[in-house]
C-alpha cells in the first residue's frame, strides 16, 4: 500500500518549487533605485583620476564624486568661480565636461540678457582638475545667437533663422570623432527643437577657424540633452524627449552612418517609464568605467524622501509635498548591431 503521507509531501514540495519559480520579486525589488538620491538633474559625468566625477543643473555646477560608480557618491560645492562677465544671474543648465590636451574643459548654457527670463548661451571654463575650480574663458560667448546681447559669440549662428524661437542655446555636449576632430553638439531651446553642431579649435576653447554651425536634425516636439557616440555602425546620439517635469520625459537614440546628415537617420525608445518603472528617465550622459564597461548615468524623479519613483500625473516640480527630486541612476549598457540596449542597473552601496 503506498505511503499517501508521503506522497501528499512529495506534491507540496513539488508545489512550493513551482511557486517559488513562478512568482516574481516584488515590485519594489524590480526597480531600479537611484544611486545617489538629491537633487542632481541632467548628470555628466566623467572617469578621472581617482574615480568618477558628477556635474549637474544648478548654481554655478553643483558637482558629486566617487570613487566606484555604484557609489557611495558625495557631494560638493559649486565648481564655476564665476558666471563671466557677458551672463546675467541664474541657474546654469546641462553641463559637459571633456578632457582635451591635459586640461579638463567645463561647457555650460548660462542666462543672458535680451532673450527673455530663461534665455541663455553656451560658454567655456577651463581647470587643471576635474573636479575644478573652473575659471570661465574669453570675454564673448562660445555660442549664442546674434540677436542676444552679449559680446559677439564665435558661432553667432548667422543668418537669423527665423523658424526657430528666439530663446537661445542650451545643453553642450562635447564630442571627439575617429579622426581626431571636436565638435561641440548643442540644441536650440524650446519648440521647435533643433540639434546643431559646430568643429572647436583643437585645445576645445574656441570654436575652429572660419567654422560655422549646421542643423543635423528638427524636432516639432521637445529634443534635447543630445550626446553624440561613434561606433563602427555609425554615429549614435542619445537625447532626452518630452516634458522634463513629468514621467513620461524619456531618452531615445538615433543613428546616422554620416555625422553631419540626419536626414535618413533611424532610431528608437532607450529609456522610459514603461521599459524601466522610473519616472521621467532622462539627461543621460554615456561614460566608460574600469574594464570596457559603459554605462549610461541619468535623472529620474524620487518622491517623499524615498528611493521610489514618484507615480501618477502631472508636473513634480510643482508638487511640494510630494518632495520630488531629480535622482541620479546608472544603467549598464550594451551595443547589439550599434543599437544600445539597458542590460542592467547599479545599486547604491
Amino acid at each position: 500500500m503506498p505511503n499517501r503521507g508521503a506522497a501528499r509531501l512529495l506534491v507540496l514540495m513539488i508545489v512550493a518549487g513551482l511557486l517559488s519559480v513562478a512568482v516574481p520579486a516584488s515590485a519594489d525589488e524590480r526597480v531600479p533605485r537611484p544611486v545617489l538620491n538629491v537633487d542632481f538633474p541632467d548628470p555628466a559625468v566623467v572617469a578621472a583620476p581617482g574615480g568618477l566625477v558628477a556635474y549637474a543643473t544648478g548654481d554655478r555646477v553643483p558637482h558629486a564624486w566617487s570613487r566606484g560608480a555604484d557609489g557611495p557618491w558625495r557631494r560638493g560645492p559649486s565648481l564655476l568661480t564665476h558666471r563671466p562677465s557677458w551672463s546675467r544671474e541664474g541657474g546654469i543648465w546641462a553641463v559637459d565636461v571633456a578632457r582635451v590636451r591635459g586640461r579638463w574643459l567645463l561647457y555650460y548654457a548660462t542666462p543672458v540678457h535680451g532673450i527673455g527670463e530663461t534665455g541663455r548661451c553656451i560658454g567655456v571654463a577651463r581647470s587643471t582638475s576635474a573636479r575644478g575650480p573652473f575659471r570661465p574663458v574669453g570675454s564673448a560667448p562660445l555660442v549664442c545667437p546674434s540677436y542676444a546681447r552679449t559680446p559677439t559669440a564665435q558661432d553667432p549662428m548667422l543668418p537669423r533663422d527665423r523658424t526657430l524661437p528666439r530663446a537661445g542655446v542650451i545643453d553642450p555636449s562635447w564630442f571627439r570623432d575617429v579622426d581626431g576632430a571636436t565638435y561641440l553638439v548643442y540644441k536650440t531651446d524650446r519648440i521647435p527643437s533643433s540639434v546643431r553642431i559646430v568643429a572647436l579649435a583643437r585645445d576645445g576653447q574656441s570654436v575652429a577657424p572660419g567654422a560655422t554651425s549646421v542643423e543635423l536634425f528638427r524636432s516639432a516636439g521637445v529634443v534635447e540633452n543630445p550626446v553624440l557616440v561613434r561606433r563602427p555602425e555609425g554615429y549614435v546620439m542619445l537625447a532626452s524627449e518630452g516634458d522634463w517635469t513629468r514621467c513620461g520625459y524619456r531618452t531615445r537614440w538615433l543613428r546616422s552612418a554620416s555625422l553631419l546628415d540626419w536626414t535618413a537617420a533611424d532610431g528608437g525608445m532607450l529609456l522610459d517609464a514603461a521599459s524601466t518603472g522610473l519616472c521621467g528617465p532622462g539627461g543621460a550622459d554615456l561614460v566608460e568605467v574600469r574594464g570596457g564597461r559603459q554605462l549610461a548615468f541619468l535623472h529620474g524623479w524620487t518622491c517623499r524622501g524615498t528611493t521610489l519613483p514618484c507615480a501618477g500625473t502631472g508636473k513634480w516640480d510643482h508638487k511640494p509635498r510630494q518632495r520630488g527630486r531629480r535622482a541620479m541612476y546608472a544603467a549598464e549598457l550594451d551595443w547589439v548591431d550599434g543599437v544600445p540596449r539597458v542590460t542592467g542597473w547599479l545599486r547604491p552601496r
